[in-house]
């Protein structure tokens, strides 16, 4: 039978319906059986390691909670969870006489056993590297099948052994310890993030090793010398050890502990990150004799990469002090206000600390066209990462009304100085309104506030539909000006669906806008794809409105006409939106 997701597995079936219907034990046997075959398939090398580890992921889904209390009740000698990660972590083992080649090689080199051998010699660190490479690669086949049985509930009795596995090799020493981070860090942040009943599992020994993992975690997350999912696993377990709210805990150690790593990770990353970036923005705009264009291009795209990564630490340290309330609410409002400071005026003092740090500020010629303009793309950063603070789904009901709260007044002050200039909007206060408008509910923002922040997402998506050409030029820098151009489509279609009556004097702008960045010439590009179904949706939102249903009726035809154009996009997914969206519009009378 074909191993592909699509497929139909009766034998699949079979067996989680006996561990849904049957007894404990009869689950227990069904997965021991599943692990010895992962771990023989892992042992093999060979080319089916998936299927195994893809029938236990299905029962764990699909064959009741006795999968999941089997799956992590099992314990040596027999096989066992930890038998799986431990083969994950060790090299592929060659077969036969390729075995027996890489023991020969090793004599040749005289590879000594102990003492300074841990110093390897460039071809034995080459051969390192290689071999970590591939390891990663084969848990990339497992891991996906393996997160699920670390989701349920059950996974809490499994999480002690963990914690103490990642508190041997974090920080990272070598290339195989990478490894094993790279395998055990998802697995880490899925067992954090099933349910409270792990916090209650874990002894007094195990919180307070979690709690002395929390800068390594937060250097681990912002570090480039990491792989990106590994960093992404680490950002999670942080969030999850941060939001933790013990009984028996002293609030002013949580207070402290977000002071230390704001002050000790995030600072010294941060100010150097932004220091090099005005440096790397003034070469781009200004490029030395010595320095070609690309070059520079590369180096600010890098620059940009690593500011990203350090404000998302800073978003993720705010997010969780907003959640967890209480003392910590003062540490979210510092670092909630920095970042829309930063974000729309270019400049901000640090939370906690006497030092601002500031953006270059764009030029004239960047004022004018922002998407051309590095400033003004790295303007963006901050808005995102506010973004981000925002759309987090924990804590109590009232910390994101707290949150718009501090910092609305920055961003209508913003406002007030840009709607003097005759320019587009700068990109960074129109990322802020838009994650605003995406992230809150209308009430907690407020009717007139709303009807003074829409017109500078409806200018922002004027001026993306009329220079739509130069994203891919933008694009080289970095990706943040499509993401824009993603959360005004969002944040108009939120607009239309609850506050249409707000919006109705603009739909004579909107809807020549929306077809203009239907016809343009990126529209077959797979990037492309969601901010067309996004289109899709506005459009399809606008023809059901009853506000100024005159302008509406006014614009079918050419409305039909652009829709009938995109018929035959390459896309399925965008063929089927395009002939809906086309009859909706097509009937309307």
């Amino acid at each position: 039978d074909s191993l592909k997701s699509h497929s139909i597995r009766y034998d699949w079936m079979v067996l989680a319906g006996a561990c849904a219907n049957g007894t404990l034990s009869v689950s227990k046997e069904i997965v021991t059986e599943l692990l010895a075959s992962i771990i023989a398939a892992l042992k093999s090398g060979g080319t089916d390691q998936e299927a195994p580890a893809m029938a236990l992921s299905y029962l764990v889904r699909r064959g009741g909670p006795n999968v999941g209390i089997a799956f992590h009740s099992l314990v040596p000698p027999g096989p066992n969870p930890f038998d799986i990660i431990h083969e994950l972590c060790n090299p592929l083992q060659p077969s036969g006489d390729g075995m027996n080649v890489d023991i020969e090689r090793k004599m040749e080199r005289k590879l000594l056993q102990v003492g300074m051998s841990q110093l390897k010699l460039p071809m034995s660190q080459a051969e390192d590297d290689a071999g970590a490479g591939d390891a990663m690669k084969r848990a990339d086949s497992i891991l996906p099948f393996l997160i699920p049985a670390y989701e349920c509930p059950s996974s809490a009795s499994s999480c002690g052994e963990l914690v103490r596995f990642v508190d041997q090799i974090l920080p990272p020493l070598s290339e195989w310890d990478e490894v094993k981070l790279y395998v055990t860090f998802p697995l880490l942040a899925s067992v954090l993030n099933s349910s409270k009943k792990v916090w209650k599992t874990l002894d007094s020994v195990e919180l307070q090793t979690l709690k002395s993992m929390v800068t390594y975690l937060a250097q681990f997350s912002i570090s480039s010398d990491h792989g990106a999912r590994s960093r992404s696993a680490s950002a999670s377990c942080l969030f999850s050890v941060l939001l933790y709210d013990g009984q028996d805990e002293d609030c002013n150690r949580d207070v402290q502990l977000f002071h230390q790593l704001l002050g000790e990770v995030v600072y010294p990353s941060l100010n150097d990150a932004l220091t090099l970036l005005n440096k790397e923005i003034g070469v781009v705009l200004r490029p030395p004799a010595s320095t070609s264009s690309m070059q520079a291009r590369e180096s600010l795209k890098a620059t940009l990469l690593r500011v990203e990564d350090t404000i998302r630490l800073l978003s993720l340290l705010g997010s969780a002090a907003a959640c967890k309330g209480g003392p910590c609410a003062q540490i979210a409002d510092k670092i909630g206000s920095y970042l829309i400071e930063l974000a729309c005026t270019g400049g901000s003092q640090y939370p906690f600390a006497e030092s601002t740090m500031q953006l270059m500020p764009p030029s004239e010629q960047g004022q004018k066209h922002p998407l051309a303009d590095p400033a003004s793309i790295a303007s963006i950063l901050p808005a995102s990462a506010f973004g981000s603070m925002l759309s987090v789904q924990n804590g109590g009901p009232f910390w994101r009304q707290r949150m718009a709260h501090k910092t609305l007044p920055v961003l209508l002050k913003a406002l007030q100085v840009q709607s003097k200039s005759q320019n587009p909007p700068a990109l960074g206060v129109l990322a802020v309104v838009c994650h605003m408008l995406c992230c809150l509910p209308i009430s907690m923002i407020g009717k007139s506030n709303v009807q003074q922040i829409l017109p500078t997402m409806i200018a922002g998506l004027v001026y993306f539909s009329k220079n739509l050409d130069a994203l891919p030029e933008s694009d080289k820098i970095s990706s943040k000006p499509a993401d824009v151009l993603s959360i005004i489509l969002a944040g108009l279609a939120k607009i239309l669906t609850t506050s249409p009556e707000d919006i109705k004097k603009f739909i004579g702008i909107i809807i020549p806008s929306l077809l203009l960045l239907c016809s343009s010439s990126r529209e077959s590009s797979e990037t492309y794809i969601p901010k067309q179904l996004l289109i899709f949706q506005c459009l399809e939102i606008l023809a059901a409105q009853n506000e100024a249903r005159h302008l509406i009726l006014r614009e079918k035809d050419q409305v039909v006409a652009v829709l009938s154009a995109v018929v035959d996009h390459p896309s399925m997914i965008i063929r089927n939106a395009v002939v809906q969206v086309r009859n909706v519009w097509y009937t309307l009378s």
